[in-house]
C-alpha cells in the first residue's frame, strides 16, 4: 500500500491563500477595466451626441467647456483605471512574496478599495459642482 502522505496543513492554507490572492487580483482587473470603459464612454459621449444630431439634421448649440469637461473626466477615469491596475499588480506581487517568506501580517488601514472610493468621490463631486455651475 503506497499511500502518499497528506500534505501538511500549512501547505493547504498557503495554497488557499494564494488562490484568494489571485481572485482578488482578478477583481481589481475587472474594476480597472470598468473604470477605463466608463471613462472612454464619458469622454466620447459628447461626440456621440453631435453625430446623432448630424444624422437627424438637428441644430445643436455646443458648449465647448462641457465637451472639455467630458474629455477631461473620461481621460481621468481611464488613467485612474490604469493606475489602479498597476498598483493592484505590484501589491499582489508584494503580498505573494511576503506569503512565500512567511511574514504575511495584518493589512494596513487604508486598502486600495478605500483609496479608489475616495478618488471617485472627489471626481464625482468635482463633476457635480461643475455641472451645477453650468446651470447658473
Amino acid at each position: 500500500m503506497d499511500e502518499k502522505p497528506a500534505p501538511p496543513k500549512h501547505v493547504d492554507e498557503i495554497i488557499r491563500m494564494r488562490l484568494q490572492l489571485e481572485t482578488a487580483l482578478l477583481g481589481w482587473v475587472r474594476t480597472s477595466l470598468a473604470l477605463m470603459g466608463f471613462g472612454f464612454v464619458l469622454a466620447r459621449f459628447g461626440f456621440f451626441l453631435r453625430e446623432i444630431a448630424n444624422v437627424g439634421q438637428v441644430q445643436l448649440n455646443s458648449h465647448p467647456r462641457l465637451a472639455l469637461m467630458n474629455s477631461f473626466a473620461g481621460t481621468a477615469l481611464i488613467l485612474l483605471g490604469v493606475v489602479m491596475l498597476l498598483i493592484a499588480l505590484f501589491s499582489h506581487r508584494n503580498t505573494v512574496i511576503r506569503l512565500e517568506r512567511g511574514d504575511l501580517g495584518v493589512p494596513g488601514r487604508w486598502s486600495l478599495g478605500m483609496v479608489l472610493c475616495l478618488i471617485l468621490a472627489a471626481l464625482g463631486m468635482g463633476m457635480a459642482v461643475y455641472l451645477g455651475a453650468l446651470e447658473l
